[in-house]
């Protein structure tokens, strides 16, 4: 996009040229009779003449080739030439940041959505797959098949080496068994499943939840005897 907008920028500017630069200049050709001046005005015309040159020149301009030579001879014969060749310039490189600038934007913001999309389903991934390990770490302490664990059956998942080590791997440790047992519990003597994900679920990471969630229990018992 940006060389076919360039395009027409220096398309616009080459129409324009020819009215105001290369017309009044073949006038004042047809009309020299001074040898210096007809000789500076035929080296003009081979990169002017015409649309498809002017526009090469043009583009010459803007490259910064060492365009001043040509442009003072212009100006030798139209002194303010040199605003149309500078405001090509200005148009053009002001053109080029702005698409440069808006590419760059909108490459960022695409890399930044796609990054946000990722994580999201990175996030979602983990998520299922902690509520899998959950349901299995359940399903394997529920020895009775009751839907429900009780105290020695939460107990014997710390002793049993499998299910230590998984444990181990949400952060926790068999001096925390007991106290794990009473967050979970909501007083009845045995944890649900739906009391087993949500406590788990909640304390799994870093200590500073499980304490939040040790306070949160707490606070919830105290009401309750209130």
């Amino acid at each position: 996009w940006t060389i076919v907008v360039i395009f027409f920028v220096t398309y616009g500017f080459a129409i324009f040229g020819i009215k105001l630069i290369v017309e009044p200049l073949q006038e004042l050709r047809a009309h020299a009779t001074d040898p210096e001046d007809i000789r500076r005005m035929d080296s003009l015309m081979p990169i002017l003449d015409g649309l498809d040159k002017l526009m090469f020149t043009l583009v010459q301009v803007l490259c910064g080739d060492s365009f001043h030579a040509f442009v003072r001879d212009i100006m030798y014969y139209l002194p303010m030439s040199w605003l149309y060749f500078y405001s090509y310039v200005a148009v053009a490189c002001l053109v080029l940041m702005n698409l440069v600038t808006a590419i760059i934007v909108e490459h960022a913001m695409e890399t930044s959505r796609n990054d946000n999309e990722q994580q999201l389903q990175d996030k979602i991934s983990k998520q299922r797959k902690e509520v899998k390990e959950l349901k299995r770490l359940f399903e394997m302490m529920d020895t009775d098949g009751s839907g429900t664990l009780n105290w020695d059956e939460f107990k014997e998942s710390f002793g049993e080496p499998q299910m230590r080590n998984k444990w181990r791997l949400l952060d926790f440790q068999p001096e925390d068994c007991k106290e794990l047992f009473r967050l979970l519990d909501d007083g009845d003597g045995e944890i649900e499943t739906t009391e087993f994900f949500e406590g788990l679920t909640r304390m799994k990471g870093m200590a500073m939840s499980k304490d939040i969630y040790r306070l949160q229990k707490h606070l919830d018992r105290f009401l309750q005897q209130v």
